[in-house]
């Protein structure tokens, strides 16, 4: 968890807020198109980025200390830099469900 909160050691952080607005969905799906977006581009720059949904929970923190609107929400960070190649957050592997556990398909064969 220390290492979650220090940014895993990146040298910059983005934080992605968003309006309160009504529910909200569909402004955060914008803001998770806007990261998933961003984490590419940082890869195809040859940098690294982690999404960290943990900053949400000191939104209030965050917003003292750059000076945001209290009527911006912080939905995450993403700590962005270079990854160093020996840290042992490279080695965890998480591994993937299979796509029938999370993809339901209606009147299409599986291929």
């Amino acid at each position: 968890m220390r290492d979650n909160l220090s940014f895993y050691g990146a040298p910059h952080v983005a934080f992605l807020f968003m309006p309160r607005l009504g529910g909200g969905v569909r402004a955060a799906s914008d803001v998770g198109m806007y990261a998933q977006n961003f984490l590419l581009s940082l890869r195809g720059r040859g940098f690294h980025g982690i999404p960290q949904a943990v900053h949400g929970l000191y939104a209030d923190t965050v917003r003292e200390a750059l000076g945001v609107p209290d009527e911006l929400k912080l939905l995450f960070g993403i700590s962005f830099g270079t990854a160093r190649p020996d840290s042992p957050v490279r080695s965890l592997e998480v591994g993937r469900v299979p796509l029938q556990a999370s993809v339901v398909l209606h009147d299409t064969p599986l291929w």
